[in-house]
């Protein structure tokens, strides 16, 4: 079980916004994929995190509690981070967005960034790297080295000015400096393949001229490292799970015996500061540490959990201080040199969140992020949420959780071919009975049963669930329904086609929709019958969720990659949504008690109080605006918007 602490108040000033001000809070849970982690040598206590798409984190704590340094970097596949050694207070980024790979820049300590894209002279219009991690020379760092596959760029002042060059005879994916000697640069990467072809090369001349090197390596070349206490000593790492290492500057290299297999991806290579053949290295397999070279290996990621941890970060003033990078957990830190580990991510908000389910009375939310669900009763702590959901240690991903209106602590909870329910709001579950199947059936080859990919209540009589299928292409049985609560079903989906139900909504005692396939359903009997519904709404797209407003039942609101739609027909037509949302890849939908809409898509949340014939953005103080789920929850005394984000975790606004 993970616990994450809790709210964390953001001080971000209140923006007036057509007539409102929007004040949002930082909700959690704390915890996200974070990529790279790193002290500061020259401040103690300070430490820096990236997250893959929730930007920079700061920690004056020595990784004890983080905050946001400045607005985070979204739709920002953020690859690695590195610390100026010869500046203090500027940080280096990569990121390696799908056609825009970028190297950035802060010069005050990841509160504002920039493209670093100044003073340059070379072969194309503007400097491009392509997100590989740049080099420093260790004993003149104002000498900076980025590779950048083909063409490859340096500075000589710290990155005020830059210059371009190439390694001939290979591609470079990965450079390092040697620590003594700043002329003397390795450029790894892949030579082609021809045999003999040359996988790494070095210059012994400050990058003038390149000779090639490495013979024994596997290619492609993705990570380098030379050893600072022994400049002789060069580890290269592969992108297929090979380590090597060089006793002679790299002239020939000797494959290491690592724990992990062949196809594992090896994440990071880090030395151990002030301790002779003292190297940690990071993959998809776990955290391993070496004291001899490479020689042999010990696992150093107990008590980590399902979570791999992707890089190490010493406290320069007690390298037995340790923190490890995670891919969900957030951060974890260690006292005793990675002996054991314990998870230290308090303000850290990147989650990256999927759907969020809020309760229509309480402050009870679920949320389900890309590394588990997870469920919150107050302003404070998250609980991970595994049993009675998983029990081999997996996260937990649900198809959904539904909150009873009628009574608000009885929750539901369902995922392909299981139901689950909770009569305490949620803190514990009891799962259906399934049904066992008679010998008759089995005569007869009744061998159908209802499935829990998506359901609904009916609004009028709690006892009355619709269940829908995930893989039942059986005429009829597309939608099973119960009259008691659950404890039995019968296939209601006449006039449905089989397949895949992935949203049921129902909007009044009997009237309920389904969404099979790409296609809108309707019945008005309580699923007697279903007849296609949808005239208007685009073809051969996900209808992502689909919302009744309960001021109006006959209107609906359909999100869609090509914009919100709406009816106020009951389904039978729809029209697209204008204003502000008429061109947005609107990812979720929300509707308040009165009728008030509320749309995410990745430039932010948006609002309608006419019935979406107008909108106006929410967005201009959300911190992460990158919005992949909305819910309106909560007590008529504190209800609230619940935005989640890719990236920075969920947060929360009142609603008057």
């Amino acid at each position: 079980m993970v616990v994450v602490a809790g709210l964390i108040p953001l001080s971000l000033p209140p923006t007036a916004l057509a007539d409102e001000a929007i004040a949002w809070r930082s909700e959690g849970p704390f915890l996200g994929t974070v990529v790279d982690v790193a002290f500061d040598a020259r401040t103690p206590g300070l430490a820096y995190a990236a997250a893959s798409n929730g930007g920079i984190f700061r920690s004056t704590d020595s990784g004890r509690n983080w905050v946001a340094a400045g607005r985070p970097k979204t739709n920002s596949r953020i690859q690695w981070l590195e610390l100026d050694p010869g500046t203090p207070g500027t940080l280096w980024l990569g990121v390696d967005n799908p056609g825009k790979p970028a190297l950035w820049r802060s010069r005050d300590q990841g509160k504002t960034w920039s493209v670093v894209t100044d003073n340059y002279s070379g072969q194309m219009s503007t400097l491009h790297p392509v997100g590989y991690r740049i080099a420093f020379a260790p004993s003149r760092p104002a000498d900076i080295w980025v590779p950048s596959t083909n063409l490859h760029y340096r500075s000589r002042d710290g990155g005020k000015s830059w210059s371009d060059f190439r390694v001939e005879g290979q591609d470079a994916y990965a450079m390092a400096v040697d620590p003594k000697n700043p002329d003397v640069v390795y450029a790894g990467g892949h030579g082609g393949q021809e045999s003999g072809a040359a996988h790494m090369s070095r210059s012994d001349d400050g990058g003038k001229s390149w000779k090639p090197v490495g013979a024994g390596l596997e290619p492609p070349i993705h990570l380098l490292q030379v050893d600072p206490m022994n400049s002789a000593t060069v580890y290269a790492a592969s992108r297929s799970g090979h380590l090597a290492k060089s006793a002679d500057r790299g002239a020939t290299f000797t494959a290491l015996a690592v724990p992990i297999g062949g196809t594992d991806d090896i994440y990071t290579l880090r030395f151990e500061p002030g301790k002779a053949d003292h190297l940690w290295l990071a993959s998809e397999k776990g955290l391993f540490r070496t004291t001899d070279g490479g020689a042999s290996w010990q696992r150093s990621d107990r008590d980590s959990g399902r979570y791999l941890l992707r890089a190490v970060s010493f406290d320069p003033a007690d390298t037995r201080l340790m923190l490890a990078a995670s891919s969900g957990a957030g951060i974890y830190r260690s006292a005793d040199g990675g002996a054991t580990w314990a998870p230290s991510s308090a303000g850290l908000a990147a989650a990256w969140v999927e759907r969020i389910d809020a309760s229509p009375a309480s402050a009870t939310i679920f949320v389900q992020t890309a590394t588990g669900l997870f469920r919150r009763d107050a302003a404070g702590t998250w609980e991970e949420k595994a049993e009675p959901f998983e029990d081999d240690g997996d996260e937990v991903e649900l198809d959904g959780l539904l909150f009873d209106r009628q009574s608000p602590e009885t929750v539901w909870a369902f995922d392909t071919s299981s139901a689950w329910r909770s009569n305490d709001g949620g803190k514990s579950f009891r799962e259906l009975a399934k049904k066992e199947l008679s010998t008759r059936d089995l005569i007869k080859g009744n061998l159908a049963s209802a499935q829990f990919r998506s359901l609904a209540l009916d609004p009028g009589n709690s006892n009355i669930l619709y269940a829908g299928s995930w893989s039942n292409d059986d005429p009829g049985q597309a939608v099973w329904k119960s009259v008691d609560g659950g404890k039995s079903f019968k296939a209601a989906g006449v006039g449905l086609p089989g397949g895949d139900v992935t949203l049921l909504r129902a909007a009044a005692p009997g009237v309920v929709y389904a969404v099979v396939g790409k296609a809108l359903y309707r019945t008005d009997d309580g699923g007697a019958k279903w007849v296609a519904a949808g005239g208007g709404l685009p073809s051969g797209i996900d209808l992502r969720e689909v919302v009744i407003d309960p001021t109006q039942t006959a209107r609906l609101f359909v999100a869609t990659e090509k914009g919100l739609f709406l009816s106020r027909d009951g389904g039978t037509s729809f029209e697209k949504a204008g204003s502000a949302v008429a061109e947005e890849d609107v990812e979720s939908v929300a509707v308040a008690p009165d009728g008030k809409l509320f749309a995410g898509s990745w430039r932010g949340v948006f609002t309608s109080r006419d019935g979406g014939a107008t909108w106006t953005s929410m967005s201009e103080s959300l911190p992460h605006r990158d919005v992949r789920a909305l819910a309106v929850g909560g007590s008529a005394a504190d209800l609230r918007l619940w935005v989640g984000t890719a990236g920075g975790g969920v947060f929360s606004t009142p609603l008057p």
